[in-house]
């Protein structure tokens, strides 16, 4: 069995991929009314195809986001990464986003970084 099978494997039945402990500053940023709103937050978890955050704004499921945020990578550089998510659930402030377009290299830098983290 491979570690990507394995991590799934540890994840609840209903996700295709394990969550990560992480922690980390993360923009959320929605087009309201008035136009584009930045609301910053906290990253907690962290998977493949998506990531947990506390943001103090109330998102609904099926809302579209843009997240922009910074992951650390193996030569002590960050990668910048701004892309576009699905808000998939809400309990108070705690949101879970479903990345929608992740190219190959962008996956691959999050899997890495998941490799060296902590189960969720």
């Amino acid at each position: 069995m491979d570690s990507s099978t394995r991590a799934r494997l540890r994840g609840s039945s209903s996700r295709r991929f394990a969550r990560y402990r992480t922690e980390f500053p993360v923009v959320v940023r929605v087009l309201g009314h008035d136009g584009e709103i930045r609301i910053h937050g906290r990253c907690f978890e962290l998977a493949e195809a998506g990531m947990g955050a506390v943001i103090t704004s109330h998102l609904g499921p099926g809302e579209m986001v843009n997240l922009e945020f910074f992951l650390p990578q193996p030569d002590d550089q960050e990668a910048e990464f701004n892309l576009r998510a699905v808000v998939r659930h809400r309990m108070g402030f705690l949101h879970g986003f479903e990345f929608v377009v992740l190219l190959p290299a962008q996956r691959q830098q999050i899997q890495t970084l998941c490799h060296t983290l902590k189960p969720a």
